[in-house]
C-alpha cells in the first residue's frame, strides 16, 4: 500500500510523540511511574464507563481488559516487585506477575489470562462480538480488580475515580 498522505500521516504521528508532550490528558502528568498506571487505569475506567453508556462495547471490553492490566501494574511497580523498564510485554505476562507478587492467586491470574485469550481478543480480533451484557460483566471485573488493588495500596488515595 502507498499513500503520499498516509506517508505524510505517519510522519506526523513520530512528530508528535518525538517532541514533548503537551496538553496531558487529565490526571496523567505525574512523575511516579506507579501513579501513572493507577492513573492510567482510573482514565480507563472512566472512558470505558462513558463508552459503555454510547453502546460501543467493543471499547468497553478492551478499556476494561486494559485498566485491569493498568491497575496491576500499578501495584508491581508501588511494591517494587518490578521496575517500570521491566514490565511484562504480554498481556498474560501482567497475570502471572501478579500472581507470582501474591497480588491475585495462581487460580485467578489463569482465569483472566483465559478470558483475555477466549473473549477479549476474539472480540477484537476474530469473530467474537461485543453486547452489552459482555461490556457490563467485563467493566464491573475491570472495576472491582482496581477497587481490590487500590483497597490494598497506600496509595489508594492517589485514586482518580469516584
Amino acid at each position: 500500500m502507498s499513500s503520499t498522505r498516509i506517508e505524510q500521516l505517519i510522519d506526523d504521528v513520530q512528530a508528535a510523540f518525538d517532541r514533548p508532550p503537551r496538553e496531558i490528558e487529565e490526571g496523567l502528568d505525574v512523575e511516579d511511574a506507579a501513579l501513572l498506571q493507577l492513573r492510567k487505569a482510573c482514565r480507563l475506567l472512566a472512558g470505558a464507563e462513558s463508552l459503555r453508556r454510547d453502546g460501543y462495547f467493543t471499547l468497553v471490553i478492551e478499556a476494561s481488559f486494559v485498566a485491569i492490566e493498568r491497575s496491576i501494574e500499578f501495584r508491581l511497580l508501588e511494591r517494587g516487585t518490578l521496575q517500570p523498564t521491566d514490565l511484562p510485554g504480554t498481556h498474560p505476562g501482567v497475570y502471572r506477575e501478579a500472581a507470582a507478587a501474591g497480588i491475585v492467586a495462581e487460580s485467578t491470574a489463569e482465569d483472566l489470562a483465559d478470558l483475555w485469550r477466549d473473549h477479549r481478543a476474539k472480540t477484537y480480533y476474530q469473530d467474537g462480538l461485543a453486547a452489552a451484557d459482555r461490556a457490563d460483566e467485563t467493566y464491573a471485573l475491570a472495576s472491582e480488580i482496581h477497587s481490590f488493588v487500590v483497597g490494598r495500596s497506600s496509595q489508594g488515595f492517589e485514586c482518580l475515580c469516584e
